[in-house]
């Protein structure tokens, strides 16, 4: 005799809905977005640190390296160890990502930067030239 759930026993009905449970109270829906408007929908539980939901969006987006952004709350840096519990965040709130950058070179900013410190050497120069004795307290650039 098959018994029900055993294979050719046609126990279909029986089997069990294997879902998770989402409980409102212990859990709520986090949403990651960042610059480039891509976004990122997970349900964690208050508790939970939000390590977990970081290392998530990382792997969502590969272009992204692990470790190369800032997730921000309300204006303030997120780090992996906080708990949604401790931020009082609410289902359904966002958090941003935003990507260091890095450097700065080249372009305008960059020639700009170098005309300022090119005057600025050629300013104490004067002023020293002008003491007799004054370069021996110049500064090297």
């Amino acid at each position: 005799m098959v018994g029900p759930g055993a294979p050719g026993g046609g126990g279909g009905d029986d089997e069990v809905d294997r879902k998770p449970v989402i409980k409102p109270g212990v859990h709520l829906t986090l949403k990651v977005q960042d610059t480039a408007g891509r976004t990122l929908e997970r349900t964690v539980r208050r508790t939970e640190k939000l390590q977990g939901l970081m290392d998530a969006y990382y792997a969502s987006v590969p272009e992204v390296t692990h470790g190369t952004g800032r997730f921000l709350y309300d204006g303030g840096r997120l780090a992996g160890w906080q708990t949604p519990a401790e931020l009082e965040m609410e289902d359904g709130d966002e958090i941003d990502f935003f990507t260091e950058l890095l450097g700065g070179g080249g372009g305008r900013a960059s020639a700009a930067a170098e005309a300022l410190s090119s005057r600025c050497r050629r300013r104490s120069l004067r002023i020293c030239a002008g003491r007799p004795g004054a370069l021996l307290g110049l500064v090297k650039w």
